[in-house]
């Protein structure tokens, strides 16, 4: 959608947009001049709004009279002639028309171009002896004549030959704006959009019962006790025991030999004594006098 085609070209069968959002338009602080402006011009894409939604049901009523008969001087439900078929669906719609071909085009305001037309615009051909409902595509549904049933027919060269003029029931008068008014209007309308698909704010309470469910609880408070009674049946510290656990062992080095790598994992040995130390023992705690060999004592 671009700003400058806000207005005249919002899409057939969209949703109304809401009205401009007051909060928004007075963050910008703008001038008075041109505050009036952007409200002037949400007020008039407002009504063309609901012109074009006007304008989708009398297309809708009206193509639900297609393959009805045509008779002169009928406006159903059973049959039709050209304008009273026009008037039954804008009047469906909620807009009161003039009853005859000449009268609808002279006291309808809003008069538009052939290359302009919107679904639901009256299309004249023949002088305006003649009236049909544009329905977009270059189409246009009409009750033609006697003995013939309602349709929709192509808009060809010859039909745009005899076009006699366009116009749009319901339509408020034309008004052209600068396209800085219609930005800022674009502007007040993205400000007051919720941003889709934005993160929860983790700062407040998660409103998503899953998050909620799963979210970690808080810290368990300590027990508050008495300071006094504690004291009465408080315990000396036990000296500390040996661990229960072996302590952990140092991976084999190269210089180990693969016996120490193969010894069972969890079990400790304390230091040994060397082999035949009884022996030396018992030597060096003999009186005799200690011989080696090639040694003589003095």
């Amino acid at each position: 959608m671009t700003a400058a085609g806000l207005a005249l070209a919002l899409p057939f069968g969209g949703l109304a947009r809401a009205e401009l959002n007051r909060s928004a338009l007075e963050s910008l602080n703008l001038d008075a001049a041109t505050t009036k402006k952007v409200k002037d011009y949400d007020a008039y894409r407002t009504k063309v709004e609901r012109q074009e939604d006007k304008a989708r049901k009398a297309v809708r009523f009206a193509k639900k009279q297609i393959g009805k008969p045509y008779r002169w001087g009928a406006e159903g439900p059973s049959a039709y002639d050209c304008s009273g078929l026009v008037m039954a669906a804008w009047r469906e719609a909620g807009v009161r028309i003039p009853r005859v071909t000449y009268a609808q085009y002279r006291k309808i305001d809003r008069k538009v171009k052939l290359k302009n037309l919107k679904p639901g615009d009256l299309v004249f051909f023949r002088n305006r002896g003649h009236v049909g409902m544009y329905v977009g595509d270059d189409r246009y549904l009409h009750a033609p004549n006697s003995g013939e049933r309602v349709r929709i027919n192509k808009l060809t060269k010859r039909r745009k030959k005899q076009f006699a003029g366009a116009v749009r029931p319901g339509a408020p008068e034309k008004r052209e704006f600068p396209v800085e008014i219609k930005e800022l209007a674009e502007k007040i309308d993205r400000m007051s959009e919720k941003p889709a698909g934005a993160p929860p704010d983790k700062t407040r309470t998660p409103a998503d019962p899953h998050f909620a469910q799963h979210a970690s609880p808080p810290p368990a408070k300590p027990p508050i006790g008495s300071p006094a009674g504690d004291a009465q049946h408080a315990e000396p510290p036990a000296r500390p025991g040996k661990p229960n656990h072996a302590p952990a062992k140092n991976p084999p080095s190269e210089h180990h030999s693969g016996k120490m790598a193969a010894k069972a994992a969890g079990t400790y040995h304390w230091p040994t004594r060397p082999a035949g130390f009884d022996y030396w023992a018992a030597v060096a705690q003999s009186a005799a006098p200690m011989t080696a060999p090639g040694h003589r004592p003095h």
